[in-house]
């Protein structure tokens, strides 16, 4: 019994964002792009992460023309201080697939899905949350 509560207790623990940022960015060829591109070096915590629920508090980049969106980027910064305007970076940054359209807003939402790392298609986002519930904050 000690040893199960011993386990849990240091078992890592996910924290949002600030996990996210333990990825090492290194420059490196890729044939598809024919050209050199950012690719990311995930942490073990990270890896022990992929395909576990994880849940992020953001805000919508829509990718979209309607106002219901169920495909768009969630950033950890408001738009204009995002990783495509501002001087943020890479692993600030997911890509989200709802499981049910959403209607667009630029308050802040929570979105809870399954995390999928990505690290050989330059074409997607280093962070992929898929079957998503998006909820927004109050």
């Amino acid at each position: 019994m000690m040893t199960i509560f011993l386990a849990l207790l240091f078992q890592p623990q996910f924290s949002g964002w600030d996990l996210l940022s333990s990825v090492e960015i290194v420059v490196g060829y890729d044939d598809f792009m024919g050209a050199e591109v950012e690719q990311p070096k995930f942490s073990e915590q990270l890896k022990l992460r992929e395909g576990k629920e994880l849940t992020l508090e953001g805000f919508i980049i829509p990718l979209q023309q309607n106002t219901d969106q169920d495909y768009f980027i969630l950033s950890r910064f408001p738009y204009q201080n995002c990783f495509f305007c501002g001087g943020a970076g890479p692993e600030t940054v997911v890509e989200v697939y709802s499981d049910r359209e959403f209607k667009y807003t630029d308050e802040q939402v929570r979105v809870t899905g399954t995390l999928r790392l990505n690290d050989d298609n330059p074409l997607n986002l280093f962070y992929i949350l898929q079957d998503c519930k998006v909820e927004k904050l109050d």
